[in-house]
């Protein structure tokens, strides 16, 4: 029988070879693959070479190593003369050529006897004339996301050992060194933002839990490998040990608060690889790791249909399509995993928020409360880095989540932008898109002002035995910053026992159509609170991709409301 692993990976790359133009007699077209979500080809569908010869030398069936050459001529319609590859045909970043030469290297250090001699020579000769434009780039102090220096210190890595080169691998070092500078002590990697080194006012770095898991570690554990960086090595397994506290027991990473979560997907984030690859090439370290990596596949196939991953678990409940970006990235995850040998591996050791404790855990470096008591989970958060591009701050409880009911309450952004017109989609049914996070607000001449807005609140946190309490003063601001004419201030308590979470809120100033609104996801989760306005309406929202009821909630004349959740 197939593993999950493979069996996973067979049904993706037949979802990928079904969306495979083929016979149209254009150029631009022929070996691309057509996305069901943003209805044309997304350019780093090449990416997806490693996973479909990883697939045919696990099968020996020629369609998928076909399809895979198909892509690798596709390609042409992006590649430029410097070298360096377009994201997509109608966008100039380039950034992205640093993952094309790694899919094009794991494909010829595991699956090269596959191809032709020709083949074999064209590809090397496609990946050092890429590899070349990365050289000249991409390094410490690049004016980008820093998964781009982690993605260069891999592939110059692992192309210098693949051809021999000392200068390419003492490039790789200097990139991994600037890289491996900016782990916190919490094991959390700082700048997932422009610039890396900037310090917010509340002393918080640049961090995303989606981009650190599933794309920076993975690669900074390749580079480490392919240059026989021990200490490196060490390091990096320390460090996926710490990232677990971001995985929920359900094999979900919690990104709901991190600087580029307009991505997040609950099982990841939309255009990166995915955890798998870097827990796998390490999973003979600790008996967690093969089980994190487990869980969170377990996860995928989950929202996997028809051959597709779907960016979250009920888009295709709603009838969302799936973008098919997910998939031909993260089918490179899983095939990193298969040829690291993951499947020898036990999966049933125990992760870090498995146990039913009580335990308050503050990451200074995003001003961010991960808290556990019985089944209860749940992140309250304050971090203030690039809340412009809309995540939920202020001391928004920006995950609820319960052992038995799985997610309750769940926030990412409150308001939905385009940030990689390229990378994310729109939905058809615009009527029902609306935030999931649980918010007070007020909305005048169609701006919102809410407390999950302001970079100023205050926050502390107090617990008992079986209690945890965590009260945030805030103003309700617009996403700029902005105070009511009239200003309103709040002062929010959330209260964990172990059979319920209640919040209450008392707001102060003219708080004249202020409404607490409570999107609850789980559909058995027992809700009783303060004054209803009307009944519950069915909503979804693409980042994170849940539907939920959402209950919207009216304050007394004295500003009180409140609502509690049992189980």
């Amino acid at each position: 029988m197939e593993s999950l692993y493979l069996r996973l990976l067979r049904q993706w790359c037949d979802g990928l070879l079904n969306h495979q133009l083929q016979g149209t007699g254009i150029a631009a077209a022929d070996g691309g693959l057509i996305c069901p979500a943003c209805k044309h080809i997304h350019g780093r569908c090449p990416d997806a070479i490693y996973a479909l010869t990883c697939l045919a030398d696990h099968t020996g069936e020629e369609k998928y190593l076909t399809a895979a050459k198909h892509l690798f001529r596709w390609y042409d319609n992006l590649l430029c003369d410097d070298g360096s590859a377009y994201n997509d045909a109608n966008g100039s970043w380039n950034g992205i050529t640093t993952f094309a030469v790694a899919s094009l290297c794991e494909t010829l250090v595991h699956h090269g006897h596959l191809l032709t001699s020709q083949e074999k020579r064209q590809f090397e000769e496609r990946m050092s004339t890429m590899c070349r434009w990365i050289t000249d780039t991409i390094g410490p102090g690049f004016s980008s996301n820093i998964n781009y220096v982690a993605a260069s210190a891999a592939t110059q890595a692992m192309v210098g050992q693949y051809f021999g080169r000392e200068d390419l691998l003492d490039r790789a070092k200097a990139a991994a060194a600037y890289v491996l500078d900016r782990f916190t002590e919490n094991g959390l990697l700082y700048g997932e933002g422009v610039p890396h080194d900037l310090v917010t006012p509340r002393g918080c770095r640049p961090v995303d839990i989606g981009y650190d898991v599933e794309e920076s570690v993975p690669l900074m554990i390749r580079y480490a490998l392919a240059a026989e960086d021990y200490k490196a090595l060490e390091r990096l397994t320390e460090i996926l040990r710490q990232q677990l506290a971001f995985m929920l027991p359900d094999g979900a990473w919690d990104n709901s608060f991190g600087t580029r979560c307009a991505k997040w997907t609950y099982w990841g984030s939309r255009t990166s690889d995915g955890c798998q690859a870097g827990y796998a090439l390490l999973a003979d370290k600790d008996p967690m790791f093969a089980a994190a990596a487990y869980r969170n596949l377990k996860l995928m196939e989950a929202c996997t249909h028809n051959g597709l991953l779907y960016g979250g678990p009920e888009y295709h409940k709603h009838g969302e399509p799936p973008c098919i970006h997910h998939t031909f990235t993260h089918a490179n995850a899983i095939a990193a995993a298969l040829d690291a040998g993951i499947e020898r591996y036990d999966v049933s050791a125990p992760l870090p928020w498995d146990a039913d404790r009580q335990a308050v855990c503050r990451f200074p470096e995003i001003d961010t409360y991960k808290l556990s008591l019985g089944e209860w989970r749940a992140t309250i958060t304050s971090y203030d880095f690039w809340v412009d591009r809309g995540h939920a701050t202020g001391g928004a409880m920006t995950l609820l989540w319960h052992k038995r009911l799985g997610p309750v309450l769940l926030s990412s952004v409150l308001d939905y932008q385009m940030l990689e017109p390229l990378n994310m989609q729109l939905t058809l049914k615009k009527s029902c898109h609306r935030p999931l996070t649980p918010r007070l607000e007020i909305n005048r001449e169609g701006k919102r002002y809410s407390f999950c807005y302001d970079q100023k609140a205050e926050i502390r946190e107090e617990h008992t035995e079986g209690k945890i309490t965590v009260t945030t003063i805030a103003r309700l601001v617009s996403l700029e910053q902005e105070e009511l004419p009239e200003p309103v201030g709040c002062r929010v308590v959330y209260v964990i026992t172990p059979g319920s979470v209640r919040i209450e809120a008392k707001l102060s100033g003219k708080f004249e159509g202020a409404r607490f609104v409570l999107p609850v996801i789980a559909d058995e989760a027992q809700l009783s609170g303060a004054e209803l306005c009307g009944k519950p309406e069915e909503i979804f929202f693409l980042t994170g991709g849940f539907c939920a009821r959402e209950f919207v909630l009216l304050p007394n004349e004295s500003g009180f409301v409140w609502a509690q959740i049992d189980v």
